[in-house]
């Protein structure tokens, strides 16, 4: 019994230090292609930072149109499910041509091996993230 309980309190630890690997800066490009009914396609470049596993990167100053906050737990594996929240430029980009200023949510899948990731935005329009350690 005592064995069992010792390799639980061992794997632990192991877990947290293989997702601290992915610590750091990084540099994420997010490319959106124009949409099917018409929108505008765009790339945004911004900066993030991982601490102890969990990402969080801005696009420009949060509040400002247009502006992005990106951020999720990178799990041990290097997959992560990250949350983009902001608000919208003009509405020739915007799903739907949805107006100026609106909220933006989503979520993105992502994956990360050693100092590169990709990741695909999961609803509305199609955008590819990548993802690159300094």
């Amino acid at each position: 019994m005592r064995h069992a309980g010792l390799a639980v309190s061992l794997a632990i630890p192991l877990a947290s230090a293989t997702a601290a690997t992915f610590d750091g800066s990084w540099s994420i490009v997010e490319v959106c292609e124009a949409s099917v009914e018409g929108a505008r396609g765009y790339t945004w470049r911004f900066e993030a930072v991982v601490k102890e596993g969990h990402l969080v990167g801005q696009y420009r100053t949060k509040g400002q149109s247009p502006s992005m906050t990106l951020q999720g737990n990178i799990r041990p594996d290097g997959t992560a499910t990250l949350s983009a929240t902001g608000i919208s430029g003009d509405a020739d980009h915007n799903v739907k041509f949805a107006p100026a200023q609106s909220p933006i949510s989503y979520r993105v899948a992502a994956k990360f091996e050693g100092a590169a990731g990709s990741g695909d935005r999961t609803d509305g329009r199609s955008c590819k993230f990548t993802f690159t350690k300094h």
